[in-house]
């Protein structure tokens, strides 16, 4: 098990962003089979197809319970993203595939702030 996604660093030009998404996956009966048979580390493997796409697993887990696996990857755009859930989804793998966009904290507080100043009136006001 080499791990080669934890040591990547995404080097992006001065006001680029990359953003970062949750998969959780849920794997097929056929796909356990086929692992049980063979065992090896799927991200690995995914990692390499996805990096010529400019995505990056920045770290991924194994998990218990509704998911069997959850992944924290870096890619350029939305579009490049709903392109490798289509194709893992298409491929019969995973029984379940969601995927997450997410927000660094900081963004979350600094749209508390844009919010606050936006003045909506509910209803009931």
């Amino acid at each position: 098990m080499t791990n080669s996604y934890r040591n990547t660093i995404i080097y992006c030009k001065q006001g680029e962003h990359m953003s970062r998404y949750l998969f959780q996956v849920s794997y097929s009966q056929e796909a356990w089979k086929s692992m049980i048979a063979k065992p090896q580390n799927r991200l690995d493997l995914v990692g390499e197809m996805l990096s010529s796409h400019g995505i990056t697993i920045v770290d991924g887990y194994a998990t218990f319970g509704e998911y069997d696996l959850i992944a924290i990857f870096e890619a350029p755009d939305d579009k490049t993203v709903a392109a490798a859930s289509i194709l893992v989804s298409s491929s019969g793998s995973v029984s379940a595939l969601k995927t997450t966009p997410l927000m660094p904290v900081d963004d979350l507080v600094d749209s508390m702030k844009i919010a606050k100043d936006m003045g909506y009136k509910p209803p009931s006001s």
